[in-house]
């Protein structure tokens, strides 16, 4: 009876991890067909603390938009507000992220900043994802020294 018990339960187990990693396989081939693209509304946002730029952010799956995908964005490097830092996709596949640099200052010009996005959805059970990486064009503002 025991052995019985012991013989189902790795059973159930071997099944379990069987479909874990079917689920793995398919979002690794399905990870080919998404694309992450990006595109900002202006040329260049002035790190003024006032000037803002969006991105927007598209997500496709063999050329078909996908829809609520959960969105992660973050800064690396940078220093201002980006928000959201998470979202959903809209029935177009797309998310809007605004982008907003501090002030520059003698001593902090930086103007380096990357905007980094990923998209966690692909698998179904497990955390599978394809990431998107683009340079914010930030502009120092002109002094009136």
């Amino acid at each position: 009876m025991l052995r019985k018990i012991r013989l189902a339960a790795v059973g159930l187990l071997l099944l379990m991890l069987a479909l874990l990693a079917a689920d793995f396989i398919q979002s690794l081939v399905r990870l080919n067909n998404v694309v992450i693209e990006g595109e900002f509304n202006k040329e260049k946002v002035v790190s003024d603390g006032e000037d803002s730029i969006i991105l927007t952010v598209r997500v496709t799956e063999n050329g078909q938009p996908r829809v609520n995908d959960t969105m992660q964005a973050w800064l690396q490097p940078g220093n201002g507000l980006m928000i959201p830092e998470w979202s959903y996709t809209d029935e177009n596949g797309e998310v809007e992220i605004i982008f907003t640099p501090n002030p520059a200052t003698a001593y902090d010009i930086k103007t380096d900043s990357i905007i980094n996005v990923i998209d966690i959805n692909i698998g179904r059970w497990l955390e599978v994802d394809k990431s998107f990486s683009i340079q914010v064009p930030v502009e120092v503002p002109l002094t009136s020294d």
